[in-house]
């Protein structure tokens, strides 16, 4: 122990006051106070920028998960810049709740065959890439097969007009219904 030490050890009693200055222990207090909030405050900061982020992600999931499975096979291949769906999706809503006469669906019924066996077509493609990855040459075919679906849907848009036209000049007795597409 040196001398230093030793004087403060022997004085202990007459160095220390006997009783704290309220103010000097109110400004303790406040400083501790301050470090606390400033704590808290930093604390709510961090929350509130967590919550952000986690509302982003959730918006970012949220859409991702409104993309169909075509959707996210395109962009996972960067076939996306064709833009396929979007023509495919246009094309349909033309067709929806469009109407023939019942005595004319057999003339439609070879179109709606093609494009049912394109959308299995594109299954098995799906199925490939999930076996084997993907391959240049899948991708090309993926192309061809939204190429060959985006003209099949305006051959049946042209065959029903077609239809339509006709049924306008010369009215069958025969019911409406719809085609499913």
């Amino acid at each position: 122990m040196n001398n230093f030490e030793k004087h403060l050890q022997d004085n202990k009693e007459r160095l220390e006051p006997k009783e704290l200055d309220p103010k000097i222990w109110l400004s303790i207090e406040n400083e501790m106070l301050k470090q606390k909030s400033s704590r808290v405050i930093r604390l709510a900061k961090y929350m509130a920028a967590a919550s952000i982020a986690l509302f982003i992600g959730m918006f970012v999931f949220m859409n991702q998960q409104q993309m169909t499975s075509e959707e996210k096979l395109l962009s996972q291949f960067n076939l996306s810049e064709y833009k396929f769906t979007q023509q495919v999706a246009s094309r349909k809503q033309k067709l929806a709740n469009t109407t023939i006469p019942k005595d004319k669906l057999e003339d439609l019924q070879i179109l709606l065959q093609q494009l049912e066996f394109l959308d299995k077509q594109f299954q098995d493609f799906v199925d490939y890439i999930d076996e084997n990855g993907y391959q240049e040459f899948i991708g090309n075919q993926i192309i061809n097969h939204y190429k060959s679906k985006i003209k099949l849907l305006d051959k049946i848009q042209q065959e029903i007009e077609k239809i339509n036209y006709y049924e306008n000049k010369k009215p069958s007795n025969s019911e409406p219904v719809e085609i499913k597409i």
